[in-house]
């Protein structure tokens, strides 16, 4: 498979996503601009550890998974932790 995905490509402003991987706790954020770098955001992320948040930039190859706003919704309900079912 070759990186970045071609739904990694779609990424725009608004946009909900998920980073989820077995070496660094679960990462849910939202796209706040497009960066003029190509594959490049400015982000907002949020994760059981910085549950307020953090301003950061984010790499058109790091989220595993568009999230839809409820889905959003629903981790920041967890706590920002994934579901059972979502754990690798």
């Amino acid at each position: 498979m070759a990186y970045p995905y071609d739904w990694q490509w779609k990424l725009r402003k608004g946009n909900y996503f998920r980073i989820l991987s077995e070496y660094i706790v679960a990462v849910y954020g939202q796209v706040l601009e497009t960066l003029p770098q190509k594959g490049y955001f400015r982000v907002k992320a949020y994760s059981a550890v910085i549950p307020a948040g953090h301003k950061s930039v984010l790499c058109v190859v790091e989220p595993t998974r568009l999230l839809t706003r409820r889905e959003f919704e629903e981790a920041k309900a967890r706590g920002w932790r994934p579901r059972e079912d979502e754990v690798q």
